[in-house]
């Protein structure tokens, strides 16, 4: 029922996954420079919220494109082409106007999204959520004209836990950015978040921002 979803001020931990539907197009100058004809675009094909009062997830989808799928990105998005083929997928599917509906009644309802990369997920997907309804640790934990770190390296940093080293999860990618939320607030009330970021970045850079499995492969090989 919509009177038992999250509302005004509420937090809801959020990820989106994203398949290709065009390549993108370039083509070799006279000097050997690239120049771009087309970008590849992308649509959205899963997305996960959790309520974070109760930790439960109340939205799962995946969504079905209305265009050829030309790359699943599986590798990045965890879908497969049977995950949107609705004949043969064992996952809840529902068209893009669906998706983008259902993001817009919670966005409606005042809640506040947190997510990891949350501006990009929202630009794909075509929907206007106001800044003050966001939380993105993706800003959250990034120092400035310095690069932008992955949710994974976060995860591995500052939880002491390895994600994704098979199947790409939206519902662990939306979770893990919400206990990163925590765990910034947690840094900020103690006096230490910036203590806290500036050894992220001394450790990334010293591990060439390798980690998990990727680091001890490298080290081995050193």
């Amino acid at each position: 029922m919509i009177a038992d979803l999250p509302g005004e001020g509420c937090l809801i931990a959020f990820d989106a996954e994203f398949v290709m539907v065009e390549h993108e197009e370039y083509l070799f100058t006279a000097s050997g420079s690239k120049r771009m004809l087309r970008e590849a675009r992308n649509t959205l094909a899963r997305m996960s919220i959790i309520d974070c009062r109760t930790g439960k997830v109340i939205i799962d989808d995946h969504v079905l494109p209305r265009e050829p799928v030309v790359d699943y990105l599986t590798r990045f998005s965890g879908v497969l082409e049977e995950h949107l083929d609705p004949a043969n997928s064992s996952h809840h599917l529902i068209t893009p106007r669906n998706a983008y509906l259902k993001l817009r009644l919670l966005v409606e309802r005042g809640c506040i999204f947190v997510g990891h990369g949350l501006s990009q997920d929202f630009a794909t997907v075509n929907i206007f959520v106001p800044p003050s309804q966001i939380i993105d640790t993706v800003e959250i934990f990034h120092q400035d004209k310095m690069r932008f770190i992955s949710l994974r390296f976060l995860v591995n940093y500052l939880l002491k836990r390895d994600m994704q080293q098979d199947v790409h999860d939206s519902i662990e990618d939306a979770k893990a950015a919400y206990e990163l939320y925590l765990e910034a607030l947690k840094f900020k009330q103690n006096g230490t978040f910036d203590k806290v970021l500036r050894d992220i970045y001394e450790f990334g850079r010293k591990a060439e921002w390798r980690l998990g499995v990727e680091a001890q492969q490298h080290n081995q090989h050193i």
